[in-house]
């Protein structure tokens, strides 16, 4: 009988090596620490608020292997598993996420397994997890013939990020899943917040303004940024502007003037919202995108 061969990426190309510029602004990093791998968790939250950002910064600080799940509707058993794969005359099984995660784990004592937006597994695909993200730390792969169990000395963090089911293309957690996870809830930040942001992640340098000092004008036009972002998001708009979407206003502003980058924020919305934006625009900046 011909040995079944079994084939996966190594350890090391995940751990990444990039320098990501990140302010811990809701204060998640010292949870993370006081976890130490040892608590499946969820953060939920809306859009573009750096709950990937948050993980991957953390897991790079302390040169972890971090293992992700791009989630969506049509993730099937072998996306997660993994599959034979035909290689000339042979056909190996190449492991899926959740298989290699266990093995990389087993032999560097330590990884992180990211679902990134776990709400649009469906609830078959999310039924899947149940064994690896609860006591039992195993996963049965008839397959290949192998049961795949951490060691009891190793550790693999489980954790995931979701937005609110209000999104499209999602679905509700079983609450099988629910009841293996902490889950965290995140809003947006504050505009003071958002400023600290913004200035970390631009390269901005902290220079104290003396009382009574107007802003410089590059603080001004952030500012303003913030505020129609702000705004944006407590009216009931189909889409709202995220610290993501402020970030691309403002390297879009340095790139091709503010006018431009405001009307290609403005293709975000549509209808009534987006004579709503170009409104606050006009009455914010000055500017008038109906040209």
């Amino acid at each position: 009988m011909e040995k079944l061969s079994i084939e996966r990426l190594a350890a090391d190309d995940f751990i990444s090596k990039q320098d990501l510029k990140y302010k811990d602004v809701f204060k998640l990093h010292p949870l993370f620490d006081k976890f130490n791998l040892n608590a499946n968790l969820i953060l939920v939250g809306p859009k573009g608020i750096a709950k990937t950002l948050s993980i991957a910064s953390w897991v790079n600080k302390n040169g972890y292997p971090l293992v992700t799940v791009d989630c969506s509707e049509d993730i099937r058993r072998v996306h997660l598993m993994g599959m034979f794969t035909l290689r000339g005359d042979y056909s190996p099984f190449v492991l899926g996420p959740i298989p290699t995660a266990i093995q990389i784990a087993n032999e560097v004592g330590h990884c992180v397994l990211c679902f990134e937006e776990i709400n649009a597994l469906t609830h078959a695909a999310q039924k899947m997890l149940n064994s690896i993200a609860d006591h039992r730390r195993r996963i049965d792969l008839p397959e290949c013939q192998r049961v795949f169990r951490l060691d009891s000395k190793a550790k693999l963090w489980l954790c995931g990020t979701m937005n609110e089911n209000v999104y499209g293309g999602v679905y509700s957690l079983n609450e099988d899943l629910k009841s293996r996870f902490r889950m965290l809830p995140l809003t947006y930040p504050s505009v003071a917040e958002e400023k600290v942001i913004l200035k970390v992640v631009l390269g901005i340098s902290e220079k104290t303004r003396k009382k009574g000092q107007a802003p410089s004008p590059k603080d001004a036009v952030i500012n303003k940024i913030i505020t129609l972002a702000h705004e944006t998001r407590q009216k009931n708009l189909a889409y709202s502007l995220s610290p993501r979407d402020v970030i691309q206003i403002v390297h879009d502003s340095d790139s091709c003037g503010l006018e431009a980058a405001l009307r290609l924020s403005s293709g975000k919305f549509e209808g009534q919202d987006r004579d709503y934006y170009k409104t606050r625009v006009t009455s914010i900046f000055g500017i008038g995108l109906d040209k």
